[in-house]
């Protein structure tokens, strides 16, 4: 589900629940905006640590045996990735000054997501890590699809129709960047469930 709100709610169908029905360990995968220019487009990136724009909200770190175990299986596979530090937001940051505007919280990476489901996964117990490929460099402008969320923090379909044909080139750059950097996902994460921890 995409927004924090969406997400929070999905991760607490999943994880709320008896002990013996819980899941063993959580990945969240997808994509993230980069926030720093060191970050190119189609860089896979594992989070160290989230924190979110709700300022009441502490920072999250993750489960250090499965971002070892993960980030080695990366290494020796000669994956390159970056350890990172994210933040969550509600909204799409789609120019360079609200992205370096994020950054200013120390993150490197922004995302929709994953604060709300490490949070839901902390309380239930159950180990969780985070790996993202970078689809949206700092230096990307996008088409404002915040006008399109709808309250849960998703996209309402009509109205995203309505900002891609208002800016058709965007959205076009928009969607091939996601669909390169997806590709580069799949196959790190292919790699990532042979690790010995999901074993």
């Amino acid at each position: 589900a995409m927004g924090p709100k969406g997400a929070r709610d999905r991760a607490e169908g999943a994880l709320v629940a008896p002990s013996n029905q819980r899941p063993d360990a959580v990945v969240i995968v997808g994509l993230c905006g980069g926030l720093t220019t060191d970050l190119p487009e189609q860089r896979i990136v594992l989070y160290e640590a989230c924190v979110s724009t709700d300022a009441g909200n502490r920072r999250l770190s993750f489960s250090s045996v499965l971002r070892k175990s993960v980030g080695d299986l990366l290494t020796s596979s000669n994956i390159r990735h970056e350890r990172v530090t994210a933040i969550t937001s509600p909204r799409i940051a789609i120019n360079r000054a609200e992205k370096t505007a994020l950054s200013k919280s120390g993150a490197q990476v922004v995302d929709m997501e994953s604060y709300s489901i490490l949070d839901v996964a902390k309380l239930a117990g159950v180990p969780a890590i985070v790996l993202r490929v970078v689809s949206d460099s700092v230096d990307r402008n996008l088409p404002d699809l915040n006008r399109a969320l709808n309250e849960s923090g998703g996209l309402d379909g009509r109205k995203a129709l309505g900002v891609a044909l208002r800016s058709p080139v965007a959205t076009a750059r928009l969607l091939a960047a996601n669909k390169r950097a997806m590709q580069r996902l799949s196959g790190a994460i292919q790699t990532v469930l042979k690790a010995p921890c999901f074993t």
